[in-house]
């Protein structure tokens, strides 16, 4: 088996994988779009070898494994920044929560002293 069919089976698995994950629930949508974006720019990639070097030629990058990683870079950059404001959000909705619940347990007290 050639390193490039070996690609393609790899990226084909992963994108069977990030669908079954996405039909059962486990990973939301909005993470599923980079994963599928990934699988299928390496698909594109592993098809077409020749892609990735006339690429990197023209944005005059000396070697396309370069291009491949700065493009990688950018992909764990984004989902670092995905991630981070879902965490952003999810402390906002955690801190309204809990001040919420803390004024009904300050109201309920006051109603037992009564």
């Amino acid at each position: 088996m050639t390193p490039q069919v070996f690609a393609i089976i790899l990226a084909v698995v992963l994108v069977i994988v990030v669908i079954m994950l996405l039909r059962s629930y486990v990973l939301p949508e909005k993470y599923a779009v980079v994963w599928l974006v990934a699988a299928v720019a390496a698909i594109i990639l592993s098809a077409w070898p020749g892609l990735l070097s006339a690429v990197s030629s023209f944005l005059g990058i000396a070697q396309p494994i370069n291009l491949l990683f700065v493009g990688a870079f950018f992909v764990v950059l984004l989902l670092l920044m995905q991630i981070s404001l879902e965490l952003a959000r999810t402390r906002d909705e955690l801190r309204k929560v809990v001040q919420k619940l803390a004024l009904e347990i300050e109201k309920a007290s006051k109603e037992d002293d009564d």
